[in-house]
């Protein structure tokens, strides 16, 4: 298989050099076109990063001339910043990006597929093992393009074959238009081993082309050893770029679990530090700096004298239902841009106690050590165009999600607020959107004995990628690429690359047997596609329709995967906290507000239920 490869790709660079096809009919400039039917755009020739997709993506053909290794150019980057990030990918010596990259297949025009005719018409192929991937993908058209995103990831440093199939047609019933230069290249026979492989002829396939996956990352220790080459190069330009070592796929877990390893050490010392013990019996949670507590360790294992708030930053835990308090409590965490008090509108129906803390740059959360100069809020500074801060927010707001466990599993805080700590029997744990991402993670590294993830998702690319919403679509706009070019497709596989350390689809709990999954039809925000690679993660293949949600007769308390909606009537993505649909103005004729006040009803009792029995 690694030959059949080999061939593709040296046909693919053949083909690969001279002029451009934008006058063709099957360029991608043309936006809109007099056809009454739809095909498939294939442009080796144009190759310009801020010219729209041109041949699919990823593809080998587009590392022709790094001799197939990917070597991202940096001579017009000015960011000293971006160019170091850029640098750094370049020095692992990677021949693709991260497995969870959508593939896109560029089409003529906007006019839909028939999705019935596209299932069962595609194969995926490792060609280093020759096994058949196909069901790790989920397909979704995106105007002139075709999206297939990875809904489990591929394999690190693995060939693909991605095949797409005679048979798909429009919504017209019109057979795709198979793009004519790939139809020259199959001519000379180079793609006939692999069709002969998967029992296809030439007549069989509409397109087919190969990529390759990244076989390592960055680590947690390179983005540090960037960041103390940046602050060195503000006063000496000649300080020497930092020895890149790489994160293998294989070891992707050991990156956040070498900083959650200190969890119990950073516990010991809360529990031991009679100023830290002062702040937990006020109601404050000690949020450690997660990039700092190695420093930590090392003064207080040598018994330096220290400040703690260089290290740390006190915010106000949010206690609720405290007189119902019978042996249960349960964690909550809020979205991007909420807040813990958020949870205030969830105390009547689901009536067990509980403990909210806010996310890293979030409500009371506005800064990561007490003496810190760097303050944000609102949920600015925790998901922007900085991607590799992103990684670190999730793996703070992980770590805080632990050690707020531990804490109060040893009995530190006073949950029924009768002035007397209290040592919960069980402690479960409720989050949303970015708290479902976050306490996917937490609940794989930590031990609650119940699980509830509402409108969470996996392959977080996925998310920037397909979300309407205003919340997600602004961080796109921040980058300054547009959509759907060389440069963004480009920008997602670097994107990718760089958070599959903090990913979900990496990290997330497998045990189904405690964990509720509640995810909204038609989310904007958080999109299906997305929630499913998460659900996948845990260990559900499908999904339970709650096509018409009753708050009197709601969906089993059982664990599972649970998809509030149907076509007709979607569910907006905050629908647990608030029913308000005029803030989602792209599903605008979808969302009936009965509908979602029945859907909100539903799956609170169902989480009350899941807690309770």
């Amino acid at each position: 298989m690694k030959k059949l490869a080999g061939l593709i790709v040296s046909c693919l660079i053949m083909f690969s050099c001279g002029g451009s096809l934008q006058e063709h009919s099957s360029a991608p400039e043309v936006v809109t076109s007099s056809l009454e039917r739809n095909g498939l755009v294939f442009d080796p020739f144009g190759e310009d990063r801020g010219a729209p997709i041109g041949i699919p993506f990823p593809n080998d053909a587009l590392l022709k001339s790094t001799n197939g290794y990917l070597r991202l150019d940096t001579s017009s980057v000015n960011d000293v910043a971006e160019k170091a990030l850029y640098e750094a990918i370049n020095r692992l010596d990677i021949k693709g990006f991260s497995p969870n990259t959508p593939i896109i297949i560029p089409l003529i025009n906007d006019i839909p597929v028939d999705p019935s005719s596209l299932t069962g018409r595609y194969l995926l192929i490792d060609l280093d093992t020759g096994e058949n991937h196909t069901d790790r993908l989920t397909f979704k058209q995106d105007g002139r393009y075709l999206k297939f995103y990875p809904v489990k990831p591929l394999e690190p440093g693995h060939r693909y074959a991605f095949l797409l199939l005679e048979g798909v047609k429009d919504v017209h019933g019109n057979p795709f238009i198979s793009p004519q230069v790939f139809n020259s290249l199959e001519e000379d026979g180079l793609f006939d081993p692999i069709y002969q492989a998967v029992g296809l002829s030439r007549e069989d396939v509409l397109e087919a082309f190969t990529f390759t996956t990244a076989d390592k990352t960055l680590s947690s220790q390179d983005l540090g050893a960037i960041k103390a080459y940046l602050l060195s190069f503000q006063s000496n330009p000649d300080t020497p770029f930092p020895e890149i070592r790489g994160l293998s796929y294989q070891s992707i877990t050991s990156d956040y679990g070498s900083l959650d390893s200190a969890v119990d050490k950073v516990a010991y010392l809360v529990a031991n530090t009679p100023e830290l013990r002062s702040y937990v019996s006020l109601g404050y949670f000690p949020a450690f700096d997660v990039t700092k507590l190695s420093e930590l360790n090392s003064k207080v294992s040598s018994g330096e004298t220290f400040d703690i708030k260089d290290y740390v930053k006190f915010i106000p835990i949010f206690f609720g239902n405290r007189e119902n308090y019978n042996g249960s409590v349960y964690i909550f965490q809020h979205g991007l841009g909420g807040y813990k008090e958020q949870v205030e509108s969830l105390l009547t129906d689901i009536s067990l106690p509980v403990v909210a803390i806010d996310l890293p740059f979030h409500g009371d959360y506005t800064k990561l050590t007490e003496n810190s100069e760097n303050e944000c809020g609102e949920g600015k500074c925790f998901l922007t165009s900085n991607v590799a801060q992103n990684r670190f927010n999730i793996y703070q707001a992980v770590f805080n999600l632990r050690l707020l466990e531990k804490l109060l599993r040893s009995g530190l805080y006073d949950i029924d607020g009768d002035g007397n700590p209290d040592t919960p029997l069980k402690v479960y744990f409720l989050g949303i959107s970015m708290g479902a991402i976050t306490g996917s993670i937490y609940a794989n590294f930590g031990n609650p004995d119940k699980v509830v993830l509402n409108v969470g998702g996996a392959n977080l690319i996925s998310i920037v990628d397909t979300a309407k919403n205003e919340t997600i679509t602004s961080l796109l706009e921040a980058t300054g690429v547009k959509k759907n070019t060389y440069a963004y497709a480009y920008l997602l596989g670097i994107f990718q690359l760089i958070l599959d350390p903090a990913d979900p689809v990496y990290l997330a709990t497998t045990d189904s047997s405690k964990t509720l999954l509640q995810n909204a039809y038609g989310d904007t925000v958080v999109p299906n596609v997305s929630n499913e690679a998460l659900a996948k993660r845990v260990g559900f293949d499908r999904h339970t329709s709650v096509e018409n949600p009753d708050p009197t007769n709601p969906p089993s308390p059982s664990p599972g995967w649970y998809m509030f909606g149907n076509e007709d009537n979607w569910v907006h993505h905050g629908f647990l906290l608030h029913t308000e649909i005029d803030k989602y103005p792209e599903a605008e004729g979808k969302l009936d507000l009965q509908f979602v006040e029945n859907a909100q009803g539903a799956a609170r009792k169902q989480i009350n239920d899941f807690f309770s029995q």
